[in-house]
């Protein structure tokens, strides 16, 4: 039944349909960015595969790929940059994913820290995408890991793609290597 034929156009009339219309068009694209963010990775939001490290060379973030130090100074760049948004806590709020506990393993379980690093630095802060520096996010990153209970290590995350994308964000242990 069309909108003439059940009244809706003569009781509501042509702007307010076109403006409802609109309005569920503009929930449809934010939603849409609400998925594209929770897909995490830009490989992912393209529709590629998540990428996997070689498994020889591979380590885990429960490998200790992080220092306490940079983890305190990330929890400063954190309560700066990100809190506002996150929470304190890193609970989320709103738009604003977790970034704690299973709601950020149900994101970021199988992909790379590379991946997480790209994410963060290219768009966080919202409100001032990509003015983190790569130091800041790494410290940011650090203080994640540490929240989410991984443990530290004796060697900081560094600015290389490389050594990023050989690090597996995992609460798994790794399988034994196939001989």
């Amino acid at each position: 039944m069309s909108a003439r034929e059940n009244g809706l156009y003569f009781r509501f009339g042509r702007k307010t349909l076109v403006i409802c219309g609109l309005a569920g068009m503009i929930g449809a694209c934010l939603g849409g960015e609400i998925l594209s963010a929770r897909a995490a990775s830009p490989a992912a939001v393209a529709g590629k595969p998540k990428p996997k490290p070689a498994p020889d060379t591979a380590k885990t973030t429960l490998d200790g790929v992080f220092t306490g130090d940079e983890a305190a100074r990330g929890k400063t760049q954190y309560a700066n940059n990100c809190s506002a948004c996150h929470m304190e806590d890193l609970s989320g709020s709103g738009q604003a994913l977790p970034l704690a506990g299973d709601a950020f393993m149900d994101i970021w379980e199988g992909q790379t820290m590379n991946d997480f690093f790209q994410l963060v630095q290219g768009t966080m802060p919202q409100d001032k995408p990509g003015s983190l520096t790569a130091d800041q996010t790494l410290d940011i990153m650090s203080y994640i890991l540490q929240q989410n209970k991984f443990p530290a290590g004796k060697d900081e995350l560094k600015n290389d793609p490389d050594a990023l994308k050989s690090i597996l964000i995992t609460k798994k242990a790794p399988a034994p290597a196939a001989k």
